[in-house]
């Protein structure tokens, strides 16, 4: 049966990395099923041909006609910042519990279930080398611990649906919101140094992550099966910050933060917005995160599914950084 015969849903297709999901199945041939909740906004698939099928993690009684009949699954609805630990857990956790038993009940022939989840699950990198998958999990913010839980949870169903695992690291490219303020500051000529500038990172443009996840889905694996998926090189921050330069044209003064006032700051932003009853783009947990070092071997993905990332992140800076001027970003 060729690709154009087979029929994929992504949850939370209506977000930046699910709406990319949605234009690359698309590409390939596969009929896509966007699963997205009544009230979402749509603006981001606006152009494409695909169906809609209403439904929320978190409303277990929604689901069962979101997931039937598909031949395949990619849930990528998740939450990455919330108000209250519990929200994390909610929709990371009981959400992905909630949709694997609809898919046991409603889908059972579905040929696979791709989870994706985060090197936050990992935590950071230490003793001077890359993450592997075998690595006993250590994540050290809530969200990290939520997402854990969901792997778990995913990983529970690997006797009874076929399950791959993806952990991406931080995600970027054109239409991200998330790391947006790095490239707005390095913009308007800052170069932001904060704490351990020497700590090594790795992130993933976001056409990298949805090959990887097409690969995921295709491959022939083991149920069970976890696979990081990110830009085969890391960097410093100091290089990241000079390669941002480039990519914008523009060279920037530099704004130390060690990691004690960073932390500081973070604690004053994260009271501050809770005050107010606002969630904090800024929190301590977030700080301890942007402190540390992220580094992840993706030699398990180019082994086993033939990945290899694409794009560095000198082009996807200078990408993003074209994406953001155009659309009246910057």
């Amino acid at each position: 049966m060729s690709a154009n015969e087979k029929s994929i849903l992504i949850t939370g297709a209506n977000g930046f990395v699910g709406s990319r999901l949605c234009r690359r199945f698309l590409d390939q041939g596969y009929r896509v099923v966007a699963g997205v909740r009544p009230t979402a906004d749509l603006k981001l698939l606006d152009d494409l041909k695909i169906e809609y099928r209403h439904g929320d993690v978190t409303q277990p009684e929604t689901l069962p006609d979101m997931v039937r009949g598909v031949d395949y699954i990619v849930h990528n609805a998740g939450i990455v910042k919330a108000k209250k630990q519990d929200t994390y857990f909610a929709v990371n956790e009981r959400g992905t519990r909630s949709l694997c038993e609809a898919v046991v009940e409603h889908n059972p022939d579905v040929q696979k279930t791709v989870f994706i989840s985060s090197v936050a699950v990992a935590g950071p990198s230490t003793e001077g080398r890359p993450l592997k998958e075998t690595d006993p999990p250590n994540p050290i913010t809530t969200y990290g611990r939520s997402k854990l839980a969901g792997e778990q949870v995913a990983l529970s169903f690997a006797d009874r649906l076929p399950v791959a695992v993806i952990r991406p690291p931080g995600v970027y490219g054109p239409g991200d919101k998330e790391i947006f303020a790095i490239f707005q500051a390095v913009y308007r000529h800052i170069r932001p140094l904060i704490g351990d500038v020497n700590r090594r990172m790795q992130l993933v443009h976001v056409d990298d992550l949805t090959l990887g996840v097409s690969k995921a889905v295709a491959a022939s694996i083991d149920s069970g099966d976890i696979f990081f998926i990110a830009e085969g090189s890391s960097y410093t921050l100091t290089d990241m910050i000079g390669m941002l330069e480039s990519g914008c044209g523009k060279k920037g003064i530099p704004l130390v933060l060690p990691a004690p006032l960073f932390r500081l700051i973070a604690a004053v932003s994260e009271f501050s917005f809770r005050l107010v009853g606002a969630t904090p783009m800024l929190t301590r947990e977030k700080s301890r995160e942007l402190n540390a070092s992220w580094e992840v071997d993706v030699s398990r993905a180019r082994e086993i599914l033939g990945y290899e990332s694409q794009i560095p992140f000198a082009e996807g800076a200078r990408q993003t950084f074209d994406w953001y001027k155009k659309e009246g970003w910057l």
